[in-house]
């Protein structure tokens, strides 16, 4: 019996997920500052990798599903087309949703920023960022690497692993991506009830951009880009670019 027909080492693996992204928040929870803002913005970096990209790619070389990082797996195909969203973007045309995305991004900084400084209003926000968003330019390279650790790191537990164990486990892709959709949601709580609706809407988003190209780079590369419009290019417009006080 190959280790990836075994129903006892996915169910394994379902667990040992589960429990990486338990010990990511209670740890991310429990954030120490003891060494300042860019040891907690390690520290949310570094846990960010142990507690998602380390399990989820774990997970699918003992499950036999390396293929999954650069083809839609069988079930995830299936499922696609009964939602309809499949082959919707062709996963070479992707770059040019990205640059709308981009483009996006550009003109609500744009948009916050003539806010700012007209009335010093920061413009609306989905959520509660509390600590994560950036105070000053130190803050901002972090925000950099955070928002390219997490959309990698995030992407591939919550929109490839965790789903792809329980559809193995299940049968169910559906319930794969409820499951994966709902505890993707419910990660970020620490962002307020407004957070965790608006992030698990962008969770759907990034689903159909994953179905509809087949491409899990493209759910990764718009994950990036929400990011560093959160963490990088509204607070930079908004006053953060200036040096860390002493």
């Amino acid at each position: 019996m190959s280790i990836a027909s075994s129903g006892d080492v996915i169910a394994a693996l379902l667990l040992v997920a589960m429990l990486a992204m338990s010990w990511y928040l209670r740890r991310r929870l429990r954030l120490d500052f003891g060494h300042g803002r860019s040891g907690a913005y390690l520290a949310v970096t570094v846990r960010q990798i142990a507690g998602f990209a380390l399990p989820a790619l774990l997970a699918l070389a003992l499950a036999g599903e390396w293929r999954a990082l650069w083809v839609l797996p069988a079930s995830f195909q299936r499922l696609a087309r009964e939602v309809g969203v499949a082959g919707w973007i062709v996963a070479s045309d992707g770059w040019m949703l990205l640059v709308g995305a981009a483009g996006g991004s550009t003109i609500g900084g744009a948009i916050a920023f003539i806010r700012w400084r007209r009335k010093g209003l920061r413009g609306p926000m989905f959520g509660e960022l509390g600590w994560l968003l950036p105070r000053d330019r130190a803050d901002l390279g972090w925000g950099v690497v955070l928002s390219i650790v997490a959309g990698v790191a995030e992407e591939l537990y919550f929109r490839l692993t965790l789903p792809l164990l329980v559809a193995l486990a299940s049968g169910s892709a559906l319930a794969g991506f409820v499951v994966s959709s709902l505890m993707f949601a419910a990660a970020h709580r620490y962002q307020g009830i407004a957070g965790v609706v608006a992030t698990g809407l962008t969770g759907l988003v990034f689903v159909a951009f994953y179905f509809a190209s087949g491409a899990l780079w493209l759910a990764i590369a718009a994950h990036i880009i929400v990011d560093l419009n959160s963490l990088v290019i509204r607070p930079a417009v908004t006053g953060a670019w200036r040096p860390r006080r002493i």
